[in-house]
């Protein structure tokens, strides 16, 4: 419940913040006084490096809190879903390494439904699995084996958003691995398409096209406003686009930022990273090449986009040593901010995930292990 009440908090201090102004008005208004800004605090923490089993995490791809408030993390290396009380208290589990009914091999992304039903998709064992709010196998819902779904953001329970590829072969030109973002009716193909990119083919630079498309696109969907968030991180400028959810693009949300240079230590990182994760999506190490030829050098101006309980978008600077978030209003108005001091530039590689009940994230620098952070309002 005190997350709950946190969040809300939040929701009422941007709502008053936003309210009783014009849009140009608001803009002039802004280039004159500071925005308001929300100050986040680390509240717990979910994990050990050691000791209980059910506390210790190999590989974090997923969380969010359930229809019913707890907190479900999808952890691949122990292939489950594990579920635990908003104080962190370990409850069970969906799933588990095994070739059995409900069991996976390497699932590589998590489904929250609406209706309570949770999901891990795994094209080593046929496509997503589904699981009960009791935790019980219920079966497949979607056949998937290759070119996988990433990242989704759920939209009904029968509907969502991810980033996925494909490779076309046309007669006579050289192929083409394309990287798209679009919305999913539980099927292979897109309903609508939102965002693409192609290049031709070369198994020498496909770490490349992983850390600047597949890897570096961050999203969010605001299903009470029906806004689709886009932030492809190929530059260095500040720039979200937005789209209706059938498709219809509105105005991108744009700012002037800090231009950061990445440091030696910081490419090498990313470099771990990129390898690891195509490792991963593979199932072992991939038949090409995984070291990067053209790493990105600076740092990318938005890392994260995640939707609050009111419906405003947070979007995370990159540039920042700690987690800084712009806050806008559906409408594309900046109304203000959110930080969370004192945790140190290790959050830099953190995730975020923005709840109803709570701010959740996670560690995916892979020389550390894994812990989830439990996030509040300071008071």
């Amino acid at each position: 419940m005190r997350n709950c009440y946190v969040v809300l908090s939040a929701a009422m201090f941007l709502m008053i913040a936003s309210c009783g102004s014009g849009g140009q008005e608001v803009t002039d208004l802004h280039q004159q006084v500071e925005l308001p800004q929300l100050n986040l605090v680390l509240l717990d923490s979910i994990g050990v490096e050691l000791g209980d089993s059910s506390y210790v995490f190999g590989s974090i791809e997923g969380l969010g809190y359930t229809q019913e408030g707890n907190i479900a993390i999808l952890d691949r290396m122990s292939a489950d879903i594990r579920l635990y009380s908003p104080d962190g208290l370990y409850l069970g589990r969906a799933g588990g390494r095994g070739s059995g009914p409900g069991e996976m091999h390497n699932p590589l992304c998590l489904f929250l439904f609406p209706d309570g039903r949770m999901g891990a998709l795994d094209p080593w064992r046929n496509g997503l699995q589904i699981y009960s709010s009791e935790e019980e196998y219920e079966g497949i819902g979607m056949e998937v084996q290759n070119n996988v779904h990433l990242y989704p953001e759920v939209v009904s329970d029968s509907s969502f958003i991810s980033i996925k590829t494909e490779f076309v072969f046309d007669e006579g030109a050289a192929p083409v691995a394309a990287v798209f973002v679009g919305l999913f009716e539980m099927s292979v193909e897109p309903e609508v398409t939102y965002w693409r990119v192609e290049m031709e083919v070369d198994f020498s630079i496909l770490a490349d096209l992983a850390q600047k498309y597949l890897l570096a696109v961050s999203m969010a969907v605001d299903t009470t406003h029906c806004i689709v968030y886009l932030a492809p991180n190929a530059d260095t400028d500040y720039r979200i686009q937005r789209f209706t959810l059938d498709g219809e693009q509105l105005t991108d949300l744009e700012l002037e930022v800090e231009t950061i240079p990445l440091t030696a230590d910081e490419i090498r990182i990313e470099e771990e990273f990129i390898r690891m994760r195509l490792t991963s999506l593979e199932g072992g190490e991939p038949q090409y090449n995984v070291q990067l030829t053209d790493p990105l050098t600076h740092r990318l101006p938005v890392t994260d986009l995640e939707i609050s309980p009111d419906g405003n978008l947070w979007a995370r600077r990159g540039a920042e040593d700690e987690p800084f978030f712009d806050i806008w209003s559906p409408e594309g108005e900046l109304i203000g901010s959110a930080v969370l001091p004192g945790v140190g530039p290790r959050s830099r590689t953190w995730e975020f995930e923005v709840c109803d009940e709570g701010i959740l994230a996670y560690d995916i620098d892979p020389e550390l292990f894994q812990k989830i952070y439990l996030i509040g309002i300071a008071e």
